[in-house]
């Protein structure tokens, strides 16, 4: 049996939403893309209703997932982790998803580009280190493994250095030594580049 949607109106808190009344009582909220869709004196069935509220769905995972994306860019993996603990329906998981992905929002190979970018600039990693933090954010090996392709883990070494070899300029050389291997093996360098900067040092 058709029943009516009698008001449509904004949320006082939200006015990314709208109220939906049906037969002069309160039945639920939508996104503002779903209820302009909408009018009042509009007769709706409960398959209409039902496709009504998948849709809103679909439209708050897609919001959710471009408010999370704000903060910093993120892997596929990471967004699906992220939608499901938000616990939207897995359909609606997949919507998201897929329009992040047409749109060019979520990509993991330039995900992974700059992430190793970043941390090169701003906080130097080893190899070993940037493929465990890639791993751990869904990344596909074979994608690390591309984006580190031709990652310069000697001079990522150096930058990481620049600042401490000051601090350290007054040590014997053989402690100076210890504490620059140390200070690379702990930042995820490899024992080879570990060894060969801090055989560089010298008095």
């Amino acid at each position: 049996m058709a029943r009516q949607i009698t008001a449509i109106t904004p949320q006082k808190k939200n006015r990314n939403r709208y109220n939906v009344y049906i037969d002069d009582e309160y039945a639920f909220s939508l996104s503002s893309k779903v209820a302009m869709t909408l009018h009042a004196g509009q007769p709706v069935d409960e398959n209409q209703l039902a496709s009504l509220k998948r849709s809103d769905e679909h439209e708050q995972a897609f919001e959710r997932s471009l408010h999370y994306l704000s903060f910093r860019a993120r892997s596929r993996k990471e967004m699906l982790w992220y939608l499901e603990k938000k616990d939207f329906d897995p359909e609606a998981v997949q919507s998201a998803i897929s329009r992040l992905e047409d749109y060019g929002y979520i990509d993991d190979e330039a995900f992974a580009a700059l992430w190793i970018e970043n941390r090169r600039k701003l906080r130097p990693r080893g190899k070993f280190a940037l493929r465990h933090e890639l791993a751990e954010k869904g990344v596909e090996k074979a994608i690390i493994d591309q984006a580190l392709g031709g990652y310069d883990e000697s001079r990522a070494a150096r930058d990481a250095l620049s600042k401490k070899v000051l601090q350290w300029s007054g040590l014997p050389e053989w402690e100076r030594k210890a504490k620059i291997y140390n200070f690379l093996k702990q930042r995820g360098f490899s024992f080879e580049t570990c060894r060969e900067v801090s055989d560089r040092e010298k008095d």
